[in-house]
């Protein structure tokens, strides 16, 4: 198969899987006579591998990893993701964490700001309207 073709099996762009090709998530074994890259039905799996791994979040690092575990087969592949998936959970529940925390503050200072500026609030060179804001 061609780029093109691949990319259109997987639902994938072009442009992509030339990316992945360049930094060797997929690899064109062959070429054609005219220079086009082609690639193997595998590699056609190893693209959908890729789009599924994407769709959960993984970085491309993340699914290089993941991609060396399933070389070996299911059985490495399982407890591979299962950690990657762990990993993510956990960078998922501080974001929300950090997100719950930024709401707060924001709905706190929301109440308590005013609709009209507060006499005397500028000074310096710069206006002060969000000099009480408080730290986290």
């Amino acid at each position: 198969m061609t780029v093109k073709q691949l990319a259109r099996s997987a639902g994938i762009a072009p442009p992509t899987v030339r990316y992945y090709d360049r930094i060797g998530l997929l690899c064109a074994e062959e070429r054609s006579d005219a220079g086009y890259r082609l690639y193997s039905r595998a590699d056609e799996g190893r693209l959908r591998f890729i789009r599924r791994a994407k769709l959960l979040g993984l970085s491309l690092e993340e699914i290089r990893e993941l991609m060396a575990a399933a070389e070996h087969g299911c059985g490495s592949t399982r407890p591979e993701l299962d950690r990657l998936l762990d990993h993510k959970l956990q960078e998922i529940d501080a974001q929300i964490a950090e997100l719950g925390a930024l709401r707060e503050r924001l709905v706190s200072y929301r109440a308590g700001s005013r609709t009209e500026p507060r006499s005397g609030c500028c000074h310096g060179d710069f206006c002060g309207c969000l000099d009480d804001v408080p730290d986290p």
